[in-house]
């Protein structure tokens, strides 16, 4: 799926300087925003708060799908584009739909627990969720909302299920540690195939996507290797 680029503005604000501050929603993130024009921003209020915040998952049982891990998500983290993917996960006959005119489309793939709403060549929203079983019984469910237009933003979060407290808890990903090259736009991959997490950024003077791939190991997603594709 292709996401929108982080908004990534280097101000510094000190002093008596108005509307801007620091917002510092995960490690990950060293970004600031007009908080005058984003401070009521879905997406953004997620980046600002979702690492600080477990989330409880009502009758989440032992292997909870991707669908219920999302519903609880939303619920405490509620945007539009992804109240329009529950919509359609509530007939439990959709799978999938193609969008003719802009490219993309909507995914609901309960067996290989993954979400998608991609907006393709158009100025909606996006989102990705899938969900990775932990070799010690809880889950990996990582979740990512991004918008193309105002703001250019994207947030990914990773989280923890515990099956006896039934909780959602934030952790590291390998998101936090990477460190993208200056100047090059980049986005994340979770998969609906397969179990690998992709982060791929632009090289645009060579034409050039580079992927590093992370491979799960049964508990995390650990460096396994980069793969470069041209492009015209």
């Amino acid at each position: 799926m292709r996401t929108a680029t982080i908004l990534l503005l280097t101000l510094i604000i000190a002093g008596n300087q108005s509307a801007w501050a620091q917002l510092k929603p995960a490690s990950r993130y060293n970004s600031t925003y007009e908080t005058e024009s984003y401070e009521n921003n879905d997406m953004i209020k997620i980046g600002l708060g979702w690492a600080d915040k477990t989330i409880k998952v009502p009758n989440g049982g032992q292997a909870p799908d991707v669908v219920k891990l999302t519903q609880a998500f939303n619920s405490v983290w509620p945007t539009y584009v992804v109240e329009g993917i529950l919509d359609q996960a509530a007939n439990p006959y959709f799978t999938e739909v193609s969008d003719d005119e802009y490219g993309g489309g909507t995914v609901v793939d309960r067996g290989n627990g993954y979400l998608c709403e991609d907006a393709g060549g158009s100025d909606g929203e996006n989102m990705e969720a899938c969900v990775w079983k932990r070799d010690n019984g809880h889950r990996l469910f990582a979740i990512q909302v991004s918008s193309n237009t105002d703001p250019d933003f994207c947030v990914i979060c990773f989280y923890d299920y515990d099956p006896d407290t039934q909780t959602l808890t934030p952790e590291s990903s390998p998101v936090d540690t990477y460190q993208p090259k200056e100047g090059r736009d980049y986005w994340f991959t979770l998969p609906r195939h397969g179990k690998d997490f992709i982060i791929t950024e632009m090289i645009h003077s060579e034409q050039v996507n580079l992927s590093s791939i992370y491979q799960f190991d049964g508990n995390k997603h650990v460096y396994s290797r980069q793969k470069s594709e041209s492009y015209d």
